[in-house]
């Protein structure tokens, strides 16, 4: 099995649409204001476009780096800009670490381990029946659609940045099957932001977003002669004979 369950994707909380609200970075309490860490990113269903998991940066407090939280355990707090989850941090210190190079690869029953390990920490008395695991996902309160998530915040249309990286870059092998650090990711985007920028050096425009726009001289040709763009080779022809006689005119 190439993946624990067809559609199931880790998302970089910054490929997310931010417009609404900026996932990246989240804080993450208990609901006794325990620190339990920053949004990483999600675990989605690419078919619902939903979350079953948020992935926490513990920030070194963990055994683990990362450490996933059941999306039906996490509730929305906007004004304070953090999520908050109903499971205390001594508990989530049971909890199996997340690792993002190798959820790709967790069969369908290692996933499963993880979810009763969660479960047995974060709910003690709750008793777990495996012949229902299969469909978890859509029965279990551990995993119930958030009220505070919207299907846009990922669109399936939208690649995520891994993903992008993955494809792209040379450094990986086409066997490979390791995904790229988020460091990494980031890395390479900055080196195609620098690229972008040194291939229209001395033809940027002051406009927003540094878009030329038509009548913006785009530079100086031989004889000192302007090149705006959005000109026609008439318009080029009209102000080199002005040139012209403006020269004659000195000259006199």
């Amino acid at each position: 099995m190439d993946h624990p369950r067809p559609g199931l994707r880790y998302v970089d909380a910054d490929d997310l649409e931010s417009s609404t609200i900026d996932f990246d970075g989240m804080d993450v309490e208990s609901t006794t204001g325990e620190k339990l860490g920053d949004v990483d990113g999600f675990v989605i269903d690419l078919a619902s476009s939903r979350p079953f998991y948020v992935v926490v940066n513990a920030g070194g407090w963990f055994t683990s780096k990362y450490f996933l939280l059941p999306v039906g355990h996490v509730g929305l707090d906007p004004s304070n800009r953090k999520l908050v989850a109903d499971v205390p941090r001594d508990r989530i210190r049971n909890y199996p670490g997340f690792d993002r190079d190798e959820f790709a690869q967790l069969s369908d029953d290692e996933l499963n381990s993880m979810d009763e390990r969660m479960i047995a920490s974060c709910c003690p008395d709750e008793l777990t029946d495996r012949s229902k695991w299969g469909t978890r996902y859509e029965y279990s309160s551990h995993y119930r659609s958030p009220s505070w998530w919207d299907g846009s915040y990922y669109r399936p249309d939208r690649a995520d940045t891994a993903a992008r990286s993955m494809g792209s870059a040379s450094s990986l092998s086409a066997s490979s099957t390791t995904m790229p650090s988020r460091d990494e990711v980031r890395a390479e985007r900055d080196r195609e932001v620098v690229t972008a920028r040194e291939s229209t050096a001395g033809d940027v425009s002051p406009h927003f977003g540094r878009r030329a726009q038509p009548g913006d001289v785009l530079g100086v040709e031989t004889g000192g002669e302007q090149t705006h763009v959005g000109d026609t080779s008439d318009d080029e022809n009209k102000r080199r004979e002005s040139a012209e006689k403006a020269g004659r005119k000195d000259r006199r």
